[in-house]
């Protein structure tokens, strides 16, 4: 099914889309985008009646979204259509990385709930699954040597997660015993460095995948480098300022039309790669829309300042800084946490980050942390390398 089809059946059959364009539709850009918060304060009519029966019989496949954005998503797919939606990644997986459906791997998740209680674990013959929530060193470890034990051929895991393991790992300096084949990272932003020191750590094949509960895989990492749109499965536009928009082409049960994600990037549709994919390259940038520095006088800029500025420092000092966060705790005031390599100069660190970040904006005020390691959130399992306390009131400078 195409996007237009999809778009066609969800303005036909689901409430939601019935109520939401009040004039005809002539063309795709007449179909109105829509976000999370429209689909949080709707999202009981998002759904298709075609399907209330299977819901009604405990048929349909359910997942819930991390709560990134603040309040969690339940999504249901019918088990034929979520298959069809993960056909195009394994494809890419057995091809780019040589790993097969059977292959034994071990993940991480939040949101699962078995007799009324959190999970803590899950495992069958082929995976083994923890809960991301809540990490501790002492369950890291513990977590670690039961990952040795099952001895998984890969892994797909969030960068801050795994960070987290080599971070905890070298510090005592315990032996990687891990013969894993790849490592898929997936749920946060992927820097260089980041892939660097997995692969390092590990010694295996590293690549990205982009996608969401909503749609399942959007884009894929070649082992050029690139990440190719995962055209079967999503149908993606960029829109305003390079605000990414999908469609999704399976999920009849819950039919996302020109969703935008909160993610922002460019579609390169001309890039051609060496890996010989002719599937566009979706190029992301680390901000995600509503990711602002909100300045003294009204104006604002986007914080994928803050990662220009670490990948200046990066590339000046040979990859020092592995992970950050900034915090904005009032206008041109920032706390700056990072975790970098234990031999370098750190005092010459906060120096070319106040050079660098003033380059292109006032002077501020930093107060810099150096940790052993950053850990994700306690509610979302997620990393957020950026966070504003501060509410702005300007336009965008």
């Amino acid at each position: 099914m195409n996007q237009k089809k999809m778009a066609e059946y969800a303005y036909q059959k689901v409430p939601f889309y019935n109520n939401l364009c009040d004039k005809p539709v002539t063309t795709w850009e007449d179909y109105p985008i829509i976000d999370k918060k429209m689909v949080l304060e709707n999202k009981d009519s998002l759904f298709s009646p075609e399907y209330m029966m299977q819901y009604l019989n405990g048929q349909l496949e359910r997942v819930v979204t991390s709560g990134s954005t603040g309040e969690c998503l339940e999504i249901f797919w019918e088990k034929g259509q979520n298959i069809k939606s993960l056909i195009p990644l394994w494809k890419r997986r057995k091809e780019y990385y040589g790993i097969l459906p059977n292959d034994k791997r071990c993940y991480f998740f939040s949101n699962k709930i078995y007799n009324g209680k959190d999970m803590d674990f899950e495992e069958t013959e082929t995976g083994l699954g923890f809960n991301k929530l809540n990490l501790t060193e002492e369950k890291i470890i513990k977590i670690y040597n039961r990952i040795v034990e099952f001895s998984p051929t890969w892994m797909i895991v969030q960068p801050s997660v795994i960070l987290l393991f080599i971070n905890i790992l070298s510090k005592k300096k315990i032996k990687q015993q891990l013969s894993l084949k790849y490592i898929e990272l997936t749920g946060e932003r992927v820097t260089l460095q980041t892939k660097n020191t997995v692969k390092k750590f590990f010694d295996c094949k590293v690549a990205s995948q982009y996608g969401c509960y909503e749609i399942n895989s959007i884009a894929y990492e070649c082992p050029c480098g690139n990440m190719h749109i995962v055209s079967e499965n999503v149908f993606i536009e960029s829109v305003g300022q390079n605000e990414l928009c999908v469609t999704s082409l399976h999920n009849k049960v819950m039919p996302f039309v020109r969703y935008k994600l909160g993610d922002r990037g460019q579609i390169l549709t001309d890039k051609k790669c060496l890996c010989g994919s002719r599937e566009p390259v979706v190029e992301l940038n680390m901000a995600r829309d509503n990711d602002w520095i909100y300045n003294s006088d009204g104006t604002r800029c986007h914080s994928d300042l803050f990662y220009n500025v670490v990948s200046k420092i990066n590339f000046k000092l040979e990859q020092v800084v592995m992970q950050y966060q900034i915090v904005q705790i009032d206008y041109n005031v920032f706390e700056v946490y990072l975790v970098v390599e234990n031999d370098c100069e750190k005092k010459f660190i906060e120096e070319l980050f106040v050079t660098y970040y003033e380059k292109y904006q006032a002077k501020s005020t930093f107060k810099f942390f150096f940790l052993d390691c950053l850990y994700p959130s306690e509610k979302t399992g997620k990393l957020a390398w950026f966070i504003s306390k501060v509410k702005g009131r300007g336009s965008m400078s």
